[in-house]
């Protein structure tokens, strides 16, 4: 080995030793403990409730999991939060950027602001800047009853949890999607509108081809954000039943069923590990098509 190459591996060894120690590790040891071999060393683990303990493993844990008529409400909830927020903030988020992109003028530096504002706001504050102008009793509410308009709260249904998650995604969505759009040669879209093309026909025949990747990643990383997040549904959404974030750590803390709480992290993971693999064989397959 030269002392480029042995320079080189000192400088990912850090990093590498940083990754094993702190998620490889507690990875593989919350697998274990989820297959019922629970770790004698680790006190969080031993005095938790309820623990399946095997000298081999066993599915034992997630077969209660599944069996669980909390758990199945648990997962509706949070499949239908995931699905209903990815495809309202993609939606919206193609949306404004579509328009940062073709439109100019004063007021698209005005849309731009707005958009990156999110980015910039604690999603603590965010969730309780929702409640306060949706919420019961809230802004909204009083304004709307000044013109004798009646009001019904979504703060406290999973559509409190859906707008919550939309505010949270759109500044990485549009900013990703924007640069997408950006990359996409003027003359190609200048070459449609000379030929006659309506703008419907350049979006769908152009842009959308021309901008998968960017749009696969928003889809992708909105999907397993929203999937695994905890902080909106926390302070969002209704008390029972809960996104699977949460039932985590009411699991680990109030309940004190360490176990039930990491097959529910290997579970998430799984999900969201499928849900990556998809978006690799997407663009895998899409730069085949390319080559």
């Amino acid at each position: 080995m030269n002392g480029k190459s042995l320079l080189g591996l000192l400088f990912v060894l850090p990093p590498l030793l940083v990754l094993t120690l702190l998620v490889l590790w507690p990875a593989v040891d919350a697998l274990r403990f989820s297959l019922g071999l629970v770790p004698a060393g680790n006190v969080n683990y031993t005095t938790g409730l309820d623990l399946i303990r095997s000298d081999h493993p066993t599915l034992a844990v997630f077969s209660r999991l599944v069996s669980n008529v909390a758990f199945g409400r648990d997962l509706r909830l949070t499949l239908f939060v995931t699905v209903t927020a990815t495809a309202l903030l993609t939606a919206l988020a193609y949306s404004l950027a579509l328009y940062g992109r073709f439109h100019k003028g004063r007021s698209t530096e005005l849309v731009r602001t707005l958009y990156l504002l999110p980015m910039f706001i604690p999603t603590i504050i965010a969730a309780y800047a929702i409640t306060t102008f949706y919420g019961d009793n809230g802004l909204l509410e009083a304004l709307l009853s000044k013109v004798g308009l009646g009001y019904t709260s979504p703060i406290r249904l999973p559509w409190g949890i859906v707008l919550g998650q939309v505010w949270v995604g759109i500044p990485f969505a549009v900013l990703m999607l924007s640069s997408g759009l950006d990359g996409i040669p003027e003359e190609q879209i200048d070459a449609a509108r000379d030929q006659g093309a309506p703008f419907w026909t350049i979006l769908t025949r152009l842009v959308l081809p021309l901008n998968l990747v960017p749009l696969l990643i928003v889809l992708t990383f909105s999907f397993i954000g929203i999937f695994g997040s905890f902080t909106v549904p926390y302070l969002l959404g209704p008390t029972a039943p809960t996104m699977l974030g949460v039932s985590m750590q009411l699991n680990f803390g109030a309940f004190r069923q360490p176990q039930v709480a990491v097959a529910l992290a290997v579970f998430s993971f799984a999900v969201c590990a499928v849900v990556g693999y998809l978006y690799v064989a997407a663009t895998l397959r899409q730069n085949r098509g390319r080559a």
